[in-house]
């Protein structure tokens, strides 16, 4: 199960174990144990994986074409071993869909925004923000990263770290989708998803927020507008 967890890891986010790892509510530790075969996600914690990496359990577990086998037996000895799995802290709700969002040829992204009372619809999915909301991608700017029509979380409640991908508003309203290298000395250093575009370091004092982006929420977790 490892090198699979590993390959669709890197095919999704090209490896980024933190965003898994907050999808499923463990710790980044946890996912690091099960690419490097130490460990295996369980029950619910191996659905949500599952779900995360766009698979099945029992491809995830067995591999494309496997059926299920039995489950093993154990000796009732061997019970009191077993990890109780951690529990799930982020909360299933919907969460608006608040924009459409486009990168545009400055490095910049393009956002129509929606109000707020009237979203353009809902995406029901797990986190403890209720200040979430997701982002409608649109066009191929932000290609092979996010694909049109695609749908992306963002959390505006959760600590920044480096290595993850962030919403970066300005002072002066624009916005970019950048991934956070490091902090330090009142500034802060981006690399940019797209590739074309160079490392950018920011003063802090031009940064109005960060938004940390979960990821991509399947469109099948979109639920329209009544």
């Amino acid at each position: 199960m490892a090198n699979r967890i590993e390959t669709l890891l890197a095919a999704k986010n090209g490896g980024n174990q933190s965003e898994m790892a907050r999808f499923v509510g463990v710790t980044p530790q946890a996912v690091q144990k099960w690419i490097a075969g130490v460990a295996e996600p369980r029950g619910k914690n191996l659905e949500l994986a599952a779900t995360f990496l766009g698979v099945t359990p029992s491809t995830l577990k067995f591999g494309a074409g496997s059926g299920t086998p039995p489950a093993p037996s154990l000796p009732i000895e061997s019970l009191s071993e077993l990890d109780d799995a951690p529990a799930i802290l982020a909360t299933p709700r919907l969460i608006p869909v608040a924009g459409r969002v486009q990168a545009g040829a400055d490095g910049f992204i393009h956002v129509d925004d929606y109000p707020t009372e009237s979203p353009d619809g809902h995406m029901f999915w797990y986190t403890s923000c209720v200040e979430a909301y997701a982002l409608r991608v649109r066009g191929e700017s932000m290609s092979p990263r996010y694909l049109p029509g695609e749908f992306v979380g963002v959390d505006p409640c959760a600590e920044v770290l480096p290595s993850d991908e962030v919403i970066v508003q300005l002072v002066d309203g624009r916005r970019m989708v950048k991934r956070l290298l490091w902090t330090r000395d009142g500034q802060s250093c981006f690399e940019s998803v797209n590739k074309d575009h160079p490392n950018i370091v920011i003063d802090w004092e031009q940064i109005h927020s960060m938004h940390l982006v979960l990821g991509h929420i399947p469109k099948s977790a979109f639920r329209p507008s009544v």
